[in-house]
């Protein structure tokens, strides 16, 4: 763990301690992005992490991959194994080739992971720039 991980997890900690009273949806997601840091690499200024709005659910791009954080499993994939991503009713929505996966369809499309609108649209523009990227440099994993 780095020292820079370290004192932003301390922080985040100091400062559930000091409003453990008031369990509000920031301090939900202030905790689940506690949890998740403490498994996850130092995110560089360009790289994204966003938790869900239950907090149980966290996406990051980090580099060229995407990782998808559940409760108990993690996925990690190559930014250009993503296809269809997109954004609707309050969830995020995509594929990942070669695994034959959907991400956040649940039933109805009314279940699974919710996210702030401002947070999925940052995460659909990183992935579909890091597709490009890694395209214009001819380097698809």
């Amino acid at each position: 763990m780095t020292v820079s991980r370290r004192l932003s997890a301390g922080l985040v900690l100091f400062s559930l301690t000091a409003f453990s009273a008031c369990k509000d949806e920031q301090t939900k997601v202030a905790e689940a992005a506690a949890r998740i840091a403490e498994r996850t690499q130092v995110l560089a200024p360009d790289d994204v992490q966003i938790v869900s709005t239950d907090g149980r659910t966290a996406l990051e791009i980090i580099g060229d991959s995407v990782h998808v954080f559940h409760e108990n499993s993690t996925i990690r994939v190559p930014a250009t194994h993503i296809e269809n991503v997109r954004y609707a009713d309050g969830r995020l929505r995509f594929d990942i080739k070669g695994i034959g996966m959907k991400m956040f369809e649940v039933g109805d499309g009314k279940e699974g992971a919710t996210f702030r609108q401002a947070d999925a649209l940052q995460f659909v523009a990183v992935v579909l720039d890091r597709q490009n990227q890694i395209e214009m440099a001819g380097k698809t994993p």
